[in-house]
């Protein structure tokens, strides 16, 4: 396959992914971390400046990056902050992503790239995190980027690839801490890679051979991997600095380890077991719940890796290379599994470089059977299977977007917190005081993503238990606490509703008794009219 065919079939695989990942960009509910990253992107929305906090949150890639999406969408003011405006950067990127694999085609060949391509577009993982407005995706491309770049680099040992390396690195670094992660994958991959090829060459021994090997690759390389060094610090300066306006930002930066360490193995709600990750990939089912499973791209991943470490070899395919993304692979998949700390969306890191194994497979796959019908009959058994994974991508980003028997939602916000908002925000409307009516919300639990929802109002209370006076207009409380507003006050204030801002987390609404007499007054008066 010649490369503009192979360029047009990315570019179609990539519309197909836009495809998936665009529409309907508000059907779930934000999430804790999506609210709070929202709230962090309005600071820089409004002051033009991202101070970055080394105990909470994460780096300022995702908000400059958001910043002229946001832009372009007509977006004036934080009012005008939809869910769909402040996700079309995630959008972008995981989009992107798929053309981006085009750098990996001179080592992988057109027909694997294209089809990991595919495997990129409709993964449901892949799609429904490109929907999310947190990091990971972002993480993501800017990994695969230094991954594509430093393989471009060392085949032409041209500098300007290895430029592109280090800023692609240096965005790794101001987008989230993990990148640690994947940078000391990346390090154990190469060294692993040169052993294996210097053992294979001499029959020296393995151990030695990894030591010599990198040694020597030092030595070749030490000028480009000094120039991609230094770009990528300076990347990362302009972005911790807020564009030179915050110089605590990096040395904040570095600080922040200790506390994320911290968190990595201290006590935590998300502590979960080594198989945590595989058991949502390969095969994930709640009771009265559909069958989820991506275990394709892992049987394909394997396939792929095979291929790199035996002896018959593709056309177009390196085998380094493969044997690299293999190393890679593996060590990230370990590192993710073992760290006590997980979130859902982390996975990713290491299912994009099984993706590209699984591009591999298939060509193998092809490859392993002679005759043009058989060719023909593994190809249509391929894209069969290709078409369930878009199934499941379908499903879990629209049909089941916030519900608990999807594998990839996590602690997700209810739809009905929006039916909660829309309640206090008719409230307002009739109370005197309009947008300055007093809210209180009393939740133990946490209760984002209510603080941006809520924004618009001006005197919103926020508590971990019921305060000495409890009573508002309006009082949001956790079913947890035992308010009882109603009847402690002897019914002048009522219980207007409960609702479900997460699962297990159950909110009740108690109204002032005369505000919510004027509001359903002008329920009727709307159903007259």
């Amino acid at each position: 396959m010649n490369r503009w065919l192979g360029l047009v079939g990315l570019l179609v695989v990539a519309a197909a992914a836009l495809a998936l990942r665009l529409p309907s960009l508000d059907r779930r509910p934000l999430h804790n971390d999506e609210a709070v990253n929202a709230v962090k992107f309005s600071a820089l929305w409004e002051t033009g400046r991202y101070a970055y906090d080394p105990e909470e949150y994460h780096g300022p890639a995702l908000h400059y990056a958001t910043l002229p999406f946001v832009a372009l969408s007509g977006a004036r003011s934080t009012s005008d902050l939809s869910d769909t405006r402040l996700r079309l950067a995630p959008v972008f990127f995981g989009t992107a992503l798929v053309l981006l694999l085009a750098l990996f085609a001179d080592g992988l060949s057109w027909r694997a790239t294209i089809f990991a391509g595919l495997l990129t577009a409709i993964s449901p993982a892949m799609v429904f995190y490109s929907r999310y407005f947190i990091h990971e995706t972002l993480l993501v491309f800017f990994t695969t980027l230094t991954i594509a770049a430093g393989w471009r680099w060392w085949s032409l040992r041209k500098l300007s690839w290895a430029m592109l390396a280090g800023a692609a690195l240096g965005l790794m670094y101001a987008t989230k801490e993990t990148f640690v992660i994947p940078l000391a994958a990346m390090v154990a991959a190469t060294a692993l890679t040169g052993g294996w090829c210097r053992n294979e060459e001499a029959g020296q021994p393995w151990l030695g051979s990894v030591r010599e090997r990198a040694l020597a690759f030092m030595v070749a390389a030490w000028k480009p991997l000094l120039v991609a060094l230094a770009v990528a610090v300076a990347v990362s300066l302009v972005l911790f600095t807020s564009f030179f306006t915050n110089w605590q930002g990096p040395l904040d930066s570095i600080k922040s380890y200790l506390p994320w360490l911290n968190r990595a193995g201290g006590q935590s709600p998300h502590l979960h077991p080594w198989s945590f990750y595989l058991e949502r990939l390969l095969w994930f089912h709640q009771p009265r719940g559909p069958v989820g499973s991506e275990g394709l791209i892992v049987v394909l991943a394997v396939a792929g890796a095979i291929r790199g470490f035996t002896g018959g070899g593709s056309v177009g395919i390196n085998r380094n290379l493969v044997r690299w993304l293999a190393y890679y692979t593996v060590a990230l998949t370990a590192a993710y599994s073992l760290i006590p700390y997980k979130t859902t969306w982390c996975l990713l890191g290491f299912w994009q470089p099984m993706i590209l194994l699984a591009g591999v497979g298939a060509v193998a796959a092809l490859e392993a059977v002679r005759s043009r019908w058989a060719k023909i009959a593994v190809a249509a058994l391929l894209l069969a299977a290709a078409g369930q994974l878009a199934w499941q991508a379908y499903r879990a980003s629209y049909l089941l977007a916030s519900d608990w028997r999807n594998p990839y939602t996590y602690s997700q916000t209810r739809p009905n917190v929006h039916e909660l908002v829309a309640r206090v925000q008719g409230l307002a409307q009739v109370h005197p005081d309009g947008q300055a009516m007093v809210v209180k919300v009393m939740v133990p639990e946490s209760y984002w993503p209510l603080p941006w929802y809520l924004r618009q109002l001006a005197r919103v209370g926020w508590w971990d238990a019921l305060p000495d006076d409890p009573y508002a207009p309006v009082v949001i409380a956790s079913v947890r606490l035992g308010a009882a507003l109603d009847e402690k006050s002897g019914k002048k204030w009522i219980a207007a509703g409960a609702y479900e801002l997460r699962p297990g987390v159950y909110l009740e609404l108690f109204v002032e008794f005369e505000l919510w007499k004027r509001f359903v007054a002008t329920l009727a008066r709307d159903r007259e009219e």
